[in-house]
């Protein structure tokens, strides 16, 4: 009898401790389920004022925080996502998946994905209408440019650039397209308002990234070894600056001062001072510098080093680059995500 009992005390003993051990397990479970969730609150405050950076090889998006330069979160893509671009809002994200072929929507306050559209091969520039209706892509592998409406979730058209026409980078100006065509040398004008070519411009070699000023009067144009700027109305290439070969993306600040341009090939960056028609200075030894953003002030520009899975920070009055930002490898775009009026000094 004293035997069965002890062996009745020590399997209860046993079952109490395996009990126990779940319990503390699932405790565990969920507080580190609770902690992601926090994070992901944190993350998606609406107030807040990041960057998001995707990373081509690990199919994701990094989030960084601008005031603390930390990546608070991760995002999840479809294969190599490229680019990244907000309506206005700052709601909704866009994300162009060049291998899978598709444009994947994110919730930025919940950082999840809420639809995918599939839309012609090699997707990679995004520009959006001012209604937050129109998603404009490029598609590398063809002569289209994909018009998504992002409200039902679908291609609702697409655009004919002309046989033999290729797609790559686009900007929004004035009711005007501008599609920059890397194989022919080429900047395709398209009217909005009825989505035809209404002219082309002759450019460099390999143009890619394309900005215009505030009036929509000049567009700024990077292409190989070069940043070309033209007259929009008459098509006159205006100005020409030399820079390292395999330029890739630009900026300009808002008072037209002030250029900063990308060569991937050379790893290296140029500011062009805007006033003097001169380039000002060239860093190097940055891997891969691909796309590039300012913060809020314009006190800071962020590049991506797709050769080091890095995000460069250059400091705008000393012309030096003040810090790195660890994020996923390849990173290719970069686009700040901040509300108007919110972040100014960020």
């Amino acid at each position: 009898m004293k035997s069965m009992f002890l062996l009745k005390i020590t399997a209860l003993f046993i079952f109490s401790v395996l009990l126990t051990g779940c319990a503390m397990q699932l405790s565990e479970e969920n507080a580190s389920q609770s902690a992601d969730n926090q994070k992901v609150n944190e993350a998606g405050k609406l107030t807040n004022v990041q960057f998001y950076v995707p990373s081509e090889e690990e199919n994701l998006i990094s989030i960084i925080d601008i005031p603390t330069s930390e990546v608070v979160a991760e995002i999840k893509t479809s294969e190599k996502p490229t680019n990244v671009i907000f309506d206005s809002t700052m709601r909704n994200a866009y994300v162009a998946n060049q291998t899978s072929g598709t444009i994947q929507f994110i919730d930025t306050q919940t950082l999840e994905i809420t639809n995918e559209v599939e839309v012609g091969p090699l997707p990679h520039g995004l520009a959006i209408a001012p209604n937050n209706e129109q998603l404009y892509v490029s598609t590398v592998a063809d002569q289209f440019v994909d018009v998504v409406n992002t409200k039902e979730g679908k291609v609702e058209e697409k655009i004919d650039l002309g046989n033999g026409a290729k797609t790559n980078y686009l900007t929004l100006a004035n009711n005007k397209l501008f599609v920059s065509d890397h194989e022919n040398n080429k900047v395709y004008i398209v009217d909005t308002e009825t989505n035809e070519v209404i002219s082309a411009l002759e450019t460099g070699e390999t143009p890619r990234v394309m900005q215009t000023n505030k009036d929509g009067s000049k567009l700024y144009l990077a292409s190989s070894g070069s940043v070309e700027i033209y007259d929009v109305n008459n098509g006159d290439e205006i100005q020409t600056f030399q820079v390292p070969k395999g330029t890739t993306d630009l900026v300009i600040n808002e008072d037209e001062t002030q250029l900063v341009v990308t060569s991937m090939e050379e790893n290296a960056v140029s500011v062009i001072d805007l006033q003097t028609n001169k380039v000002i200075k060239t860093i190097e030894d940055l891997p891969g510098a691909k796309h590039i953003s300012f913060n809020r002030k314009q006190t800071k520009a962020y590049i991506t080093l797709n050769g080091s899975g890095e995000v460069a920070v250059l400091n705008m009055e000393e012309l030096a680059i003040t810090e790195k930002v660890k994020v996923g490898d390849a990173p290719h775009g970069i686009e700040i995500k901040a509300l108007p009026g919110i972040g100014g000094s960020c």
